[in-house]
C-alpha cells in the first residue's frame, strides 16, 4: 500500500511538473506571426517557406509561426484567409500582394489595428505613397525574372546554342496574379526588342485544360518557337505538348525552346535533362525566414527596414543546375525531391 501511495504521489508530482513545463513553454512564446500564402501543398515551393519557418523558430524560440494557404487558390479565397488571420490578432503578418486592390482594405485595417505587415514574394507595385503601408517587401523582382531569363536566352542564341526567337508565348495559369504578369512583361520587353512577336496566354492550372490550350495556340501560331511557363510545375506540360506535336522542344539549335521559373525540383531536373533552357531562383527560403525576422526586430528593437529586400533572381542553367539540385535535395530530402520531379 505504501509503495502504491508513493507511486501515486510520484505520478502526481510528475503531472504537476509536466503541466508547469507546458505552461512555461507557452509563456516562452511571446509573439505569434502568421504567413498567409498563395502557395499550397500542391506547389513544391511551399517546402522552402515551411522549412525556413522551422529554422526561424529554432533560432527564436519565443516566436510561434503559422503557415496558412489553400490548394484551391483564388484571390477571393486568399482574401478570406487573410481576413480570418487578422481576426485572430497576430503580432505580425507576412503576405504576398497578389492583387493590390483586393488586399488593400484588409491590410490597411490590420495596420490600423497595430499589426505590422511584411509583403513577401509579390509587392504592391504602385508608387510608395500609394501602396499599402507595409514595413517592407522581401522577395524577387518578377519583372527582372522575365528580363534576366530573356537576356540569358539571347546570350545562348548569340553563342549558337539555340534558335533566334521568332514568336514567344508566355503561358500563365493565373490572369490576375501581378507577379506573373510582371514576369511576362520582363520577357516581352527583351524578346520584342530582339524582333520577336510576343503573346501572353492564359492556360489555367488544370493539366488537361492547359495542354489543350497550348496545343491550340501552337497549332494556330506555327511560328512560335519559345514557350515561357511562369510556373515550374507547368513546364512539363508545355514540353510534352510541343514534343507530341513534333516541335523538338529539347534544348538544341532547332525547334521550340522552353524556359521556366523557380528552384523547384521539377524546374532543376528539367534543366539537367536538357528539356528546359533555364529557370531561376528567387530566394524562396529567404522569403520565409527574413519577413519573420523583420517582424521580430520590429517588436523587440523598433527596427524598420530602410528599403525593400530583393532575394533574386538568379538564373539556373546547365552550368549550375547540379549545384542547385544538391542544395534543394538538402532542404527537401531525397524522397520529397524525387516525388516532385514530374519528368519521370
Amino acid at each position: 500500500m505504501k509503495v502504491l501511495k508513493t507511486a501515486l504521489i510520484a505520478a502526481a508530482t510528475a503531472a504537476v511538473i509536466g503541466l508547469a513545463v507546458t505552461g512555461a513553454q507557452a509563456e516562452d512564446k511571446k509573439f505569434r506571426f502568421v504567413m498567409v500564402s498563395h502557395i499550397g501543398s500542391n506547389d513544391a515551393n511551399m517546402g522552402w517557406l515551411t522549412e525556413s519557418l522551422k529554422a526561424f523558430e529554432a533560432k527564436y524560440p519565443d516566436v510561434k509561426t503559422e503557415y496558412i494557404s489553400t490548394n484551391n487558390y483564388s484571390v477571393q479565397e486568399h482574401v478570406r484567409l487573410l481576413e480570418q488571420a487578422i481576426s485572430t490578432h497576430p503580432d505580425g503578418i507576412a503576405v504576398p500582394i497578389v492583387d493590390s486592390n483586393a488586399f488593400e482594405g484588409p491590410l490597411r485595417k490590420a495596420i490600423e489595428q497595430g499589426i505590422p505587415v511584411v509583403a513577401f514574394n509579390i509587392p504592391d507595385s504602385r508608387p510608395e505613397g500609394e501602396r499599402i503601408p507595409y514595413l517592407t517587401y522581401v522577395g524577387g523582382d518578377e519583372y527582372l525574372t522575365g528580363k534576366r531569363l530573356g537576356e540569358y536566352a539571347l546570350a545562348e542564341v548569340k553563342a549558337g546554342h539555340i534558335p533566334m526567337p521568332t514568336h514567344v508565348v508566355c503561358a500563365s495559369h493565373d490572369a490576375a496574379h501581378q507577379g506573373l504578369k510582371a514576369r511576362c512583361k520582363g520577357m516581352s520587353e527583351v524578346m520584342t526588342a530582339a524582333g520577336a512577336k510576343f503573346d501572353e496566354l492564359f492556360i489555367g492550372a488544370e493539366p488537361t485544360e492547359a495542354k489543350n490550350t497550348l496545343h491550340s495556340f501552337l497549332q494556330a501560331n506555327p511560328d512560335t518557337n519559345y514557350i515561357f511557363t511562369v510556373a515550374g510545375w507547368s513546364s512539363p506540360w508545355a514540353w510534352s505538348v510541343a514534343n507530341d506535336m513534333g516541335l523538338k522542344p529539347d534544348v538544341d539549335n532547332e525547334g521550340v525552346t522552353v524556359l521556366t521559373v523557380d528552384e523547384a525540383p521539377v524546374s532543376i531536373e528539367g534543366v539537367r535533362a536538357g528539356h528546359l533552357l533555364a529557370s531561376n531562383s528567387q530566394g524562396f527560403w529567404l522569403q520565409g525566414y527574413v519577413p519573420m525576422e523583420w517582424l521580430y526586430w520590429y517588436h523587440t528593437l523598433g527596427y524598420r527596414p530602410n528599403s525593400d529586400i530583393l532575394t533574386g533572381p538568379i538564373v539556373i542553367n546547365k552550368e549550375n543546375a547540379d549545384k542547385w539540385a544538391k542544395l534543394v535535395r538538402g532542404v527537401f530530402g531525397d524522397k520529397a525531391y524525387d516525388e516532385q520531379n514530374t519528368w519521370k
